[in-house]
């Protein structure tokens, strides 16, 4: 196998098959992940991909990460729920990162690390000046992961499908 680049680009309507299969290999091998048959449907797949929002990395013409990047409010709006009020109020333009999947057939060599910093360079280039984004409580090799990147913890929320830690990190 060859050396695996981590650049995110722009995810394209013909993706929409891989992605999605994508996710759902993602749900059934990965013990930790509240993903299921309703979430991320093909449907929340397909407007991420209207938007412009969703993002994907591709290594040998397969498609092996993608991750959500929209603005924070955004992201808010479509999910719904109560925001937390302990975000960093210095950060002024964040996004929100989300639906961050990365073939489970390649995970266990630092791939998902490498993953995360490409969607936050990616964010950069976007022009958000941070990131504030859940990740659930019940997945400690995630939380592991943001917490060993540097990202802050900003607080927690309790939503209908879960409890989660709240995110953040400024540009």
């Amino acid at each position: 196998m060859s050396e695996i680049v981590c650049r995110m680009v722009p995810a394209l309507p013909e993706d929409l098959e891989e992605i999605h299969a994508l996710t759902r290999l993602a749900a059934a091998q990965t013990k930790v992940t509240s993903w299921d048959d309703e979430y991320p449907n093909r449907e929340i797949l397909s407007a991420d991909i209207a938007a412009g929002a969703l993002y994907k990395s591709v290594h040998e013409g397969r498609i092996i990460s993608i991750m959500l990047i929209c603005p924070w409010a955004d992201y808010m709006a479509e999910e719904g729920g109560e925001d937390i009020d302990t975000w960093d109020p210095a950060i002024r333009k964040p996004c929100a990162m989300a639906r961050f999947c990365v073939t489970p057939l390649l995970q266990g060599h630092g791939l998902g690390r490498r993953m995360m910093l490409a969607s936050i360079e990616k964010a950069r280039e976007l022009g958000y000046d941070g990131v504030f984004f859940h990740a659930a409580k019940d997945n400690p090799l995630t939380l592991h992961l943001y917490d060993s990147i540097g990202f802050h913890r900003a607080g927690e929320a309790v939503y209908d499908h879960g409890e989660y830690v709240c995110y953040e990190m400024k540009f």
